[in-house]
């Protein structure tokens, strides 16, 4: 499929709803939304925190329903009709014991079985699902859209089955759906229990910081180059049905990206390579091939992981002085 041609502006007017826009990446897409001018309603469960979206909470409409009731998802859908959906809501927990079970598939698949189909019935153009590159496991990299899929987690089994539900749903019921699955992001605003936020604020707290020998490889890639992609796969026609792989490219060893951080953020702290043993079933190499998302969306990463961090850094040292880190 030839490249297409995307004009962002398309969305100034429209009628977009953002399920899980408390989240990383969720928060990062309902303000570039709202920045372009759409009409932007997020979707958020009860108990979800509003942290991230406080600065644009008079520009967008919050919407509170759980996606396992179904009555009231219903009721705030019917109160939306949008013509654009992007559904990132999940149950993010990748550990592998079975208490993570049912609720990885009541959220991730049953809430998104859910979800589709009222957005269905409600006439919506495009719905862009969430997936993740955990679907793939241990699939020798660079992994592309049309490996098979290993999951080895309740997380990763039920994004899996998600991902394949929404295939089917298009081909069988002709559901305007397409499946984004991001590999590792980061960016301003990511929770500390990642890695690159971790070393980041151990970097300015000139902290020693104990990891692995670091000799695992990944791809960085930046929250702003992943937004792009989700909103290119909502405008681009005749995609539906389609999943795509939205990953960087250039792959990093744990090593060297933490040695980047305490390096950029001059830092007095030191990692302490080989001080941790590495995970039972370590992932050694974790990179997509995303050359669907260039070819067919025009998807193009525009920051490279140096200067990412670069950029990255200074937003953490102001957010700790000012007592706001979420």
């Amino acid at each position: 499929m030839a490249i297409s041609m995307v004009d962002l502006k398309a969305f100034a007017g429209q009628r977009v709803l953002v399920t899980g826009a408390s989240g990383f990446i969720g928060a990062h897409l309902t303000r570039a939304l709202v920045a372009l001018g759409a009409e932007v309603s997020v979707l958020l469960r009860p108990t979800s925190r509003f942290d991230k979206l406080q600065a644009i909470a008079e520009r967008i409409t919050v919407l509170r329903a759980d996606l396992c009731d179904a009555t009231a998802l219903s009721q705030v859908i019917a109160q939306v009709r949008p013509r654009y959906a992007f559904h990132l809501a999940a149950f993010t927990n990748v550990g592998r014991d079975r208490g993570n079970d049912e609720l990885a598939l009541n959220v991730n698949l049953i809430g998104t079985v859910r979800l589709v189909n009222t957005l269905a019935d409600g006439g919506v153009e495009r719905i862009v699902n969430s997936g993740s590159c955990e679907e793939y496991g241990d699939t020798e990299p660079p992994v592309t859209e049309a490996a098979r899929l290993r999951p080895v987690s309740p997380y990763s089994a039920s994004k899996a089955a998600a991902s394949m539900w929404c295939e089917m749903a298009y081909r069988a019921r002709g559901v305007p759906v397409v499946t984004m699955r991001p590999f590792l992001s980061y960016g301003p605003e990511q929770e500390a229990v990642r890695l690159i936020p971790q070393a980041i604020l151990a970097a300015l707290q000139d902290r020693e910081f104990p990891m692995t020998l670091g000799e695992q490889t990944r791809e960085f890639t930046h929250v702003d180059d992943m937004v792009d992609g989700y909103l290119r796969a909502a405008l681009v026609p005749g995609i539906n049905g389609e999943i795509f792989n939205l990953s960087s490219g250039e792959e990093t060893s744990v090593r060297d990206a933490v040695a980047l951080i305490f390096r950029l953020a001059e830092s007095r702290g030191h990692p302490q390579f080989g001080l941790l043993k590495y995970r039972e079933a370590e992932l050694w190499r974790s990179c997509g091939d995303a050359s669907r998302a260039r070819e067919t969306l025009g998807w193009q990463p525009r920051i490279s992981f140096a200067d990412g961090i670069a950029e990255v850094i200074p937003w953490y040292r102001r957010a700790l002085a000012a007592g706001a880190l979420i």
